[in-house]
């Protein structure tokens, strides 16, 4: 009979570690886990690989004790670097969830994707963004269903696509070109970084920043207002056509 654990991969194996697993290739890849530490993990909080992994192994098959071998670690992740390996498995492997876990981490990736697409889409009947409140509500109308484990980028082609059947929305976008004044440069270049995409940017002699930025249409008027209120109006912004 076993004790509490046992030794391997210079980590003692605990009997209360559940096995996460990533389907790649064709082949299979797995590594015993700390169930709660690895949804903390999957919930993106900040929690240390060396301590979320029960086991500095990586498996084909876990239960049955077969270890991957080196060569086809490096041949389908580029290294055999357990926690670069585990860190893979972990953002996009899966595991076994309790309910409760499972509705939270939905409910947390719902709300993601929603607040994304009310940042970045607008209404083009209108040129207005949708409130979350209605992009809610037509995810809802659209029986839109959430993968807890993709990314937020991942999945949202697929729930706009949907929302497109009972909701008007577009992706526009629009390219201007801003200048901050030097007393200003630094804030003002956060702000525009936090908006939009960053095309081309100048730091000129006199401290000021240039730059060619791509916002969503329907932000541009509020990163205007902002910029305008930072710079008390001093602020240089071009519509480039």
């Amino acid at each position: 009979m076993m004790g509490s654990g046992s030794k391997t991969g210079e980590k003692w194996l605990q009997l209360d570690a559940v096995v996460v697993g990533l389907h790649k290739e064709g082949l299979r890849f797995e590594v015993f886990v700390d169930p709660d530490l690895a949804f903390r993990f999957r919930r993106g909080e900040d929690v240390p690989i060396e301590s979320i992994l029960k086991s500095y192994d990586l498996y084909r098959d876990a239960r049955r004790g077969e270890r991957a071998s080196e060569e086809q670690a490096k041949e389908f992740f580029g290294t055999d670097d357990i926690f670069e390996i585990a860190t893979q498995i972990l953002k996009r492997g899966e595991f076994k969830l309790t309910l409760e876990q499972r509705n939270q981490l939905i409910a947390e990736k719902r709300e993601a994707i929603i607040n994304h697409i009310a940042k970045r889409a607008v209404n083009p009947q209108t040129g207005h963004p949708h409130p979350p409140d209605r992009i809610r509500q037509a995810m809802e109308e659209a029986k839109v269903r959430i993968d807890p484990f993709l990314s937020v980028e991942e999945q949202v082609p697929k729930v706009v696509k949907a929302l497109r059947v009972v909701l008007p929305i577009s992706f526009e976008s629009v390219k201007i070109r801003i200048t901050i004044p030097a007393t200003y440069s630094g804030k003002g270049y956060n702000m525009v970084a936090k908006a939009g995409l960053i095309k081309q940017e100048t730091w000129n002699p006199d401290g000021s920043w240039t730059g060619l930025v791509e916002v969503p249409a329907s932000h541009r008027q509020e990163l205007y207002d902002e910029l305008n209120r930072l710079t008390k109006g001093q602020v240089q912004i071009e519509l480039v056509r």
